[in-house]
């Protein structure tokens, strides 16, 4: 007599003719790509709903999800001007250029 049961395996290998077993596989090697690239950690997960419909069936509802790491932009050095602005320059600072200019005019 043929068995019809499903193990936990059979049932994502047959869903909806391994549409869940592929897309699975997709998402898992993205998740393993973006954590190469980032060297940052990542998480896949799947949730399975099941309700009982008007027939008495088993409707069944699987969804994969991935948490992709991201790459830190790293830190930016930079100093605030009296209006509020971001500067690469200290504006507290006399440039180097500005000074060479005062003393080749003789100010020095």
């Amino acid at each position: 007599m043929a068995r019809h049961e499903l193990n936990f395996l059979e049932f994502i290998q047959s869903f909806r003719r391994g549409e869940l077993l592929e897309t699975g596989d997709q998402k898992l090697t993205e998740l393993v790509e973006a954590i190469r690239e980032t060297g940052n950690g990542g998480s896949l997960s799947m949730k399975v709903s099941i309700k009982v419909n008007k027939a008495g069936q088993l409707e069944v509802v699987p969804d994969i999800t991935i948490k992709k790491p991201t790459r830190s932009m790293g830190t930016g050095i930079y100093f605030a001007t009296d209006d509020g602005r971001l500067t690469r320059r200290d504006p507290n600072q006399m440039d180097f250029e500005d000074e060479l200019e005062r003393r080749r005019s003789g100010e020095a």
